[in-house]
């Protein structure tokens, strides 16, 4: 809670395709329109992770999307997971990368590289 992070993001249930998974978080999570989801949402490709855990190494790998929203669209809290949603230009998204990386939950740091 608190940390910079993406629009939407969730596991993957059992027989659900990557694509119908971003769109259901994205609507749940962020109250994106499914006529936007279906029209502008695209695979971006994957990030792939392995960080130290209790029961030893953990490896992870992420679905990226991305999804260009219209400039009247404000993305809303659907589902209480969000604390807020911040509009953040990519040299501003940078900057905090660079030099606030603590402001960021790590995988989300890694996704917006």
């Amino acid at each position: 809670p608190g940390l910079l992070d993406q629009l939407a993001a969730g596991g993957l249930p059992a027989k659900t395709s990557l694509l119908e998974n971003a769109k259901k978080e994205s609507a749940e999570e962020a109250s994106i329109p499914p006529e936007i989801l279906d029209r502008d949402l695209r695979a971006a490709g994957c990030v792939s992770y392995r960080y130290a855990a209790k029961r030893g190494l953990s490896t992870k790998t992420l679905a990226v999307f991305d999804l260009e929203l219209p400039e009247d669209l404000v993305p809303l809290n659907g589902d209480g997971e969000v604390d807020a949603f911040v509009l953040m230009p990519v040299d501003e998204a940078v900057r905090s990368l660079r030099s606030e990386l603590y402001r960021w939950k790590p995988n989300s740091a890694l996704v917006m590289l």
